[in-house]
């Protein structure tokens, strides 16, 4: 089991130290997370932050093993063609560290903002982790679909063989099927190592169901351990679960959170292994 590390919400160059640290540390992965705008008009969790593509290729750029990820993107609130190009390039200069990070989002004003349809979100973001993985392969060829009409045409080709993989996130019915049938992994927002074996046996059912096969990691963000006793046990839980990975989420940011408990931190990480 991999434990990855959430340095977000992300608003400045401190996102690169964060990273730095993460990796001196011997976390797997780095995550940001993206909230593209927020409502005005009534309380909301979270608070506008920078692109997470732009941040990741910051970090990319001062570390060396570290996976990069979102966790997660609304990436179909872009043109599949721009976002296909943004991931290959990340994945270029990245040397195959990314991990694309989906969901269908849930803020409105998102896709109000974007000019984004919100009712058809789920379908629209099925077709765009088709598209994404058809630009990946066979550019060349057009592609013919409900929402996008694309001619054959050249687009840079990513270092990793197939395109960096697509893992989604979302807990719905609707989210667990797009997830069986179109993505390389999934992200959870699971409250107990119970609750993520529920959802992986029914992703598992579901894929087999949809004829795919092979390994599919299966990862879901949590709160860090208070101590050292506790990382080992939070090590155990998850992994009879059948977590492939965590990504902690610190509530006092990062990096301090996990530097002011990097021997808890190393804990979690080496029982994980």
């Amino acid at each position: 089991m991999k434990i990855g590390v959430k340095i977000g919400p992300a608003l400045g160059p401190e996102v690169g130290r964060a990273a730095i640290e993460a990796e001196r540390i011997g976390f797997d992965s780095v995550w940001l997370s993206e909230r593209v705008v927020t409502p005005l008009d009534r309380p909301h969790p979270y608070e506008p932050m920078v692109d997470p593509w732009i941040a990741l290729a910051y970090v990319a750029a001062v570390t060396a093993r570290v996976r990069l990820g979102t966790s997660v993107s609304q990436i179909a609130l872009r043109s599949p063609v721009l976002m296909a190009r943004e991931c290959i390039t990340l994945d270029r200069l990245s040397e195959g560290r990314l991990i694309v990070g989906a969901g269908a989002g849930w803020v409105i004003e998102e896709f109000q903002a974007a000019g984004v349809g919100f009712e058809d979100r789920g379908g629209r973001l099925n077709e765009v982790i088709r598209v994404l993985k058809h630009l990946f392969t066979q550019p060349g060829a057009p592609w013919h679909g409900r929402y996008f009409e694309l001619p054959a045409a050249g687009i840079v080709t990513p270092r990793t063989p197939g395109g960096p993989p697509i893992w989604v996130g979302g807990l719905t019915p609707a989210g667990l099927r797009r997830a069986a049938r179109l993505s390389d992994g999934f992200l959870a927002l699971a409250r107990t190592p119970e609750d993520l074996a529920k959802v992986r046996g029914e992703l598992l059912a579901l894929r087999e169901r949809a004829g795919r096969s092979g390994h599919y990691p299966v990862w879901t963000q949590t709160a860090p351990p208070e101590n050292i006793g506790d990382a080992k046990a939070m090590a155990r839980a998850w992994r009879a679960a059948g977590a492939d990975g965590l990504i902690l989420t610190y509530a006092g940011g990062a990096p301090d959170g996990y530097l002011a408990r990097e021997d808890v931190a190393r804990a979690l990480i080496e029982s994980a292994a």
